[in-house]
């Protein structure tokens, strides 16, 4: 019993961790070195910073989904390709947001779609 306990509580915590709450800032998922801070929702669209904590020049590229309640996509917004340099940030402001954004506020979590992330 005790085994099955201890399985239960490993497998709660990595499902937690998939299902958490966004924050105004965290790391992009498999997008290493690229971090993100700074994410605001309005009505005027979504605010978000990039920041390279690698050590060479990123030409990044994605889109971020808002996931809500029953994981359903309430909104989403695309970031223009870029090049961040080593130590530096790159900061989008009212991007725009295909969805509701009062929803979008209240999103459970983030999914991250990446389509450049090179390393130069």
């Amino acid at each position: 019993m005790k085994k099955f306990t201890a399985a239960l509580l490993i497998i709660l915590c990595f499902a937690s961790a998939s299902f958490a709450a966004f924050s105004k800032r965290g790391y992009v998922p498999d997008g290493d070195p690229i971090r993100y801070a700074g994410l605001k929702v309005t009505s005027e669209g979504v605010s978000v910073t990039l920041l390279n904590k690698g050590e060479r020049p990123v030409v990044f590229n994605a889109a971020i989904v808002f996931i809500g309640e029953k994981r359903r996509e309430v909104g989403d917004v695309y970031i223009e390709k870029t090049t961040i340099e080593p130590g530096g940030e790159a900061v989008f402001r009212n991007l725009f947001l295909k969805g509701d954004y009062k929803e979008c506020r209240k999103a459970e979590s983030l999914r991250w779609t990446i389509y450049s992330l090179e390393t130069m």
